[in-house]
């Protein structure tokens, strides 16, 4: 089974988002906190992409051949709120891409 963990950092005039997958870490530093984070599975081309979805940007994108099911699993470090929204239109960039 492969994980993907998504750490978040917070600093005075930016955002670091941490990716850790198979070993490898990425870090993405973004200067506007996004209030949603989309997260699309395009389990035959093999793609998953977290991006901001008032503005429609890729945060990150993993390339991954899926041969068994996809089991997400989300957690929060501390008490907080985790509002999932399942089945939502996919955003226009995603369409074109």
């Amino acid at each position: 089974m492969r994980k993907l963990t998504v750490f978040w950092f917070p600093f005075s005039c930016s955002f670091l988002y941490r990716f850790l997958h198979i070993g490898v870490m990425s870090d993405i530093r973004v200067t506007e906190h996004p209030a949603r984070i989309g997260i699309l599975l395009d389990y035959s081309d093999g793609r998953l992409l977290f991006f901001n979805a008032e503005r429609g940007l890729v945060l990150f994108t993993i390339r991954h051949k899926f041969t068994d099911a996809a089991h997400p699993t989300f957690a929060l470090e501390k008490a907080g709120a985790l509002i999932l929204h399942m089945g939502v239109e996919l955003p226009e960039f995603v369409k074109h891409s």
